[in-house]
């Protein structure tokens, strides 16, 4: 068995992380572990204060940074599915038996990227306002795109589908302020539906239960749809795990279960407070009960 760490380095464990385990005297699920992914932003911080709020629900868990980290890709480029394989067998050799996964936004594609490439070590994984397919590369801080993969694998671009639209600054501020909230919908409408198996996110290879949260109201892209994409798709290949679609309503792009320092920039947080607040509530009670089932 491997030395129990709790932060853990690219140059020294091949990912970076921090652990944060249950410390409850009865811990009620000793040999299984959530880990946490953020979204286009890459704050690993507030991967750190997602796993800490989850390990003191009884869950433990690793908040994980796939980029935006010391000696990892600062930007969503190339960025590597390796750094789960990496902290899953970690977690393996220290004692756990069930891994989850689970990540909003672009981090719903890098962690269903994990749960396909990784199917031996993957057991759960929960996708936030998901995508079904694997985007290309971007800066979305300084509003660029890059003729390549936002993933890769073994220092292997994976095969993306590429943007039919241009990002610009002018067309960002522009769509933020006719919608009032951040919008980047406009990249993905054409999207919808037309993307070529091959740049699909290969579902088939999974052997894990699969949990989507998307909210009809999301104004970064079109999630509810993508969702239900994805709900055919597996029907389709007549997936063996367990699935759902959980659909909220009133919901926006921030489908995560605990308050964020974004929600005041999104409509439906604003206009929508109590519905917000309730589909958290049902956010983390389905990742214990499901937790259960394991």
């Amino acid at each position: 068995m491997s030395e129990k760490k709790t932060e853990f380095t690219i140059k020294e464990d091949g990912f970076h992380g921090n652990l944060f385990e249950c410390q409850s005297e009865n811990n009620p699920y000793p040999k299984k572990i959530l880990i946490i992914c953020s979204g286009s932003d890459g704050d690993f911080e507030n991967s750190k204060s997602t796993a800490k709020k989850i390990s003191d629900k009884g869950i433990n868990s690793l908040a994980l940074g796939y980029f935006n980290i010391p000696d990892g890709p600062s930007i969503l480029k190339e960025t590597p599915i390796d750094y789960i394989g990496e902290a899953a067998n970690y977690l393996k050799s220290i004692g756990y038996e069930k891994i989850g996964l689970w990540g909003i936004s672009m981090g719903s594609i890098y962690v269903l990227l994990g749960a396909s490439y990784y199917p031996d070590l993957i057991n759960l994984v929960i996708a936030a306002s998901p995508c079904y397919f694997v985007v290309q590369a971007m800066d979305s801080q300084k509003n660029i795109l890059y003729d390549t993969s936002a993933y890769s694998y073994h220092h292997e671009s994976i095969p993306y589908e590429p943007y039919t639209e241009n990002m610009t600054m002018f067309r960002n501020i522009f769509e933020s302020i006719k919608h009032l909230e951040p919008n980047f919908s406009y990249l993905y409408t054409s999207l919808i539906g037309h993307v070529p198996k091959e740049h699909i996110i290969p579902f088939e290879k999974m052997k894990a239960h699969i949990l989507l949260f998307s909210g009809k109201l999301d104004s970064i892209w079109p999630s509810y749809e993508f969702s239900n994409i994805i709900v055919n798709h597996l029907k389709e290949i007549n997936y063996s795990y367990p699935y759902e679609h959980i659909i909220c309503e009133y919901g926006g792009h921030l489908m995560v279960p605990f308050p964020t320092k974004l929600d005041k920039f999104f409509k439906a947080n604003r206009k929508y407070k109590n519905e917000t607040e309730q589909y958290r509530k049902e956010h983390i009670e389905k990742i214990i009960e499901t937790f259960k089932t394991l």
